[in-house]
C-alpha cells in the first residue's frame, strides 16, 4: 500500500515539473509566428535623353490612382531609386526643367520585389504662343517675368494685377486653391504653409529668410509679384537648398515704391 502511495506522489511530481517546462515552448512558438504585412516593392532606374545622356535633378513621383507620393530627384548619372512601393498598377511621372513630361505605368508585385525602368525624356519645343510680353518690367519684378516664361510649366506665379482680383486678407491665402497645399492658423498670427508636411523655403527680392512663414514677412498690399514652386523641379539655380528639396519655394518679389 506505502509502495502505490509512493508510486503517486512520483507521478504528480513529475506532472508538476513538466507543466511550467511547457508553457514557456507554447509561448515561444506563439513569438515565433510571422505577423500580416504588405508586402513593399522598389522602382529603381535612370532618366536619360534622347541621346542617351543622364539626366540629373530630374523629379520623379509614383502617382497610385490620384494620390502623388513624396517625389525623389535622380543624382549627377540620371539614377532614382522609390522605396516601399505597394503593390499593383501604378504610374511614375519624370518631370525636368526644359524636356517634356514622361509618364510609365508599371505593375508591381507580378515579378521580382525590385523593378528596374530606364526613362528617355525629349527637350520640350519653345513655346513662343505663350510667351506674355511685358512692357518694360524694371527692377526686381524682371526676374520674376524672365522666370514665368522660362519655368512657368513648375510653378504657379500670380502678378499684381491677380493678386487684387483674388483680394487675399493674407498673403498666404493666394494659396488656398493650390493642389497639395495646406495652410492652418498660426498660433502668432496669420497661417503656416505646408506642402507635403514640411515648410517651403521663404525669399523676399532675392534674400533668404531662414525658417520663416510668408505671413510673417510680407502683407499681399505689398507684393508685385510671386512664385511658388512644390518641388526642386525648375527652381532657378542659385535659389536651390539642398538641406530643403523637396519642401518647395515661395519667391516674393515686393512693389516698386
Amino acid at each position: 500500500m506505502k509502495a502505490m502511495i509512493r508510486t503517486g506522489l512520483s507521478a504528480l511530481a513529475l506532472c508538476a515539473l513538466l507543466v511550467p517546462l511547457a508553457l514557456p515552448v507554447a509561448a515561444q512558438d506563439s513569438a515565433r509566428a510571422p505577423a500580416a504585412t504588405t508586402p513593399a516593392y522598389q522602382v529603381t532606374g535612370t532618366v536619360k535623353d534622347s541621346a542617351g545622356a543622364p539626366v540629373p535633378e530630374a523629379e520623379v513621383t509614383v502617382i497610385e490612382r490620384t494620390t502623388l507620393r513624396r517625389p525623389v530627384a535622380t543624382d549627377a548619372q540620371g539614377r532614382f531609386e522609390l522605396r516601399d512601393v505597394p503593390a499593383g498598377r501604378l504610374t511614375v511621372r519624370v518631370r525636368r526643367l526644359g524636356y517634356q513630361p514622361r509618364t510609365v505605368d508599371v505593375l508591381l508585385g507580378a515579378t521580382a520585389p525590385t523593378t528596374f525602368l530606364e526613362i528617355i525624356v525629349t527637350p520640350a519645343p519653345a513655346q513662343l504662343e505663350e510667351v506674355r510680353v511685358h512692357p518694360n518690367p524694371v527692377g526686381r519684378l524682371r526676374e520674376f517675368y524672365d522666370h514665368r516664361q522660362q519655368r512657368g510649366s513648375f510653378a504657379r506665379f500670380l502678378e499684381l494685377a491677380d493678386i487684387r482680383r483674388i483680394a487675399p486678407t493674407s498673403a498666404s491665402e493666394l494659396f488656398r486653391s493650390v493642389p497639395g497645399i495646406t495652410i492652418r492658423a498660426a498660433t502668432t498670427g496669420g497661417n503656416t504653409i505646408r506642402i507635403r508636411g514640411c515648410q517651403p523655403t521663404v525669399w523676399v527680392d532675392g534674400q533668404r529668410i531662414p525658417g520663416a512663414e510668408l505671413d510673417d514677412v510680407v502683407q499681399p498690399s505689398d507684393i508685385g509679384g510671386i512664385e511658388f514652386y512644390p518641388s526642386s523641379a525648375g527652381i532657378p539655380p542659385q535659389y536651390l537648398d539642398p538641406s530643403n528639396r523637396l519642401c518647395g519655394l515661395i519667391l516674393v518679389w515686393t512693389r516698386a515704391q
